[in-house]
């Protein structure tokens, strides 16, 4: 008795699985879109010189330096350097 009530306890648990769909399959356009929620946002400064990364940042994905010698930006990856301490 006890193993019949516990088997319909368990049914619908196991109703709920067999109607489960195959997961929708994404296009090749939407996978390049895609970033799984991985971002990096990294600064390094020493005492003479400051270098920041910025990969997948949103909304937007650029690092504003106005003394940087290097200083790339682009919707995926950010770099940008410069001389002397931080400030």
């Amino acid at each position: 008795m006890k193993r019949l009530l516990l088997g319909l306890a368990v049914l619908p648990f196991l109703a709920g699985v067999t109607l489960a769909q195959e997961p929708t399959k994404l296009t090749g356009v939407q996978m390049d879109k895609v970033t799984a929620g991985w971002d990096l946002m990294e600064i390094v400064s020493s005492n003479t010189s400051v270098t920041g990364v910025s990969i997948y940042q949103r909304p937007i994905n650029t690092i504003g330096c106005t003394g940087c010698y290097l200083q790339l930006n682009s919707s995926a990856f950010s770099v940008a350097s410069a001389f002397g301490p931080p400030s």
